[in-house]
């Protein structure tokens, strides 16, 4: 009798011992599976890290690649401008020896054919912004902001309008005036909240505002650019860019 208890002890000792080795071997590979499944994740997370870098680089560029493209935009102005005024110089005009003198008249000075002239010789929208960018190229930009700004005078509803509302924005962000170069952006906005250059000022205003250390309006401008302009690439930048104040 003794004996049986004896082997019966034994006998769940060793089922005992048994289920421990085997439960311990599960927990090492829970451990191995786990420490797999950890390194999966990291990278994981560092692909995606090193894709949206790409990304966001390859909207930069392309960023980059309209100002280019404005650029040219702004040298076929000059040479449009340049041909609209020989087309309109006249031909076969006599030579100023020829011409006889016209005699003063008392109370005018300026005849309806001299006005007419003026009117003439007066830059027209094409020639103003070409003139302008050729001035900010060169690095003045007081002098720049004078042909925007006689455009945005003269010839409101013009093509080039929004454009050069956005380069007189660019030209205070270079002179590091922060308030005027904001308040110039947002007027891109407000007075032509449909052009190619809106989505693009706005997110302009955030980068500033990023730089003041004002996260709180930066985000909320970011916000803005994706909720008024959400297939712009500057929406989709802005999306990256929120990823990272949060």
């Amino acid at each position: 009798m003794q004996s049986d208890i004896s082997s019966l002890r034994a006998e769940i000792l060793k089922h005992q011992l048994e289920q421990r080795e085997a439960l311990t071997q599960t927990l090492r590979m829970l451990q191995v599976a786990s420490d797999s499944l950890s390194k999966v994740s990291a990278r994981t997370v560092s692909i995606q890290g090193d894709v949206r870098g790409e990304m966001r680089a390859i909207r930069e560029q392309m960023l980059q690649v309209q100002t280019l493209l404005g650029q040219s935009q702004a040298t076929i102005a000059r040479l449009r401008s340049e041909i609209e005024s020989r087309s309109a110089a006249p031909v076969g005009a006599p030579p100023a020896s020829t011409v006889p003198p016209v005699p003063p008249t008392s109370g005018r000075t300026t005849t309806p054919l001299a006005m007419d002239s003026a009117a003439a010789r007066a830059p027209g929208p094409n020639q103003l912004y070409s003139d302008g960018r050729d001035q900010l190229t060169r690095g003045s930009s007081a002098t720049a902001r004078i042909y925007f700004q006689e455009l945005l005078t003269n010839f409101p509803t013009s093509d080039y309008a929004p454009d050069a509302q956005f380069w007189i924005a660019e030209s205070f962000a270079k002179e590091k005036n922060v308030a005027a170069a904001d308040a110039a952006y947002a007027a891109v906005v407000s007075a032509h909240p449909m052009s190619v250059k809106a989505p693009t000022a706005f997110y302009k205003r955030a980068q500033l505002a990023l730089q003041q250390g004002n996260t709180p309006q930066a985000r909320q401008l970011l916000e803005q650019v994706i909720a008024r302009y959400p297939r712009s690439d500057e929406a989709e930048l802005a999306a990256e860019q929120l990823k990272t104040l949060r």
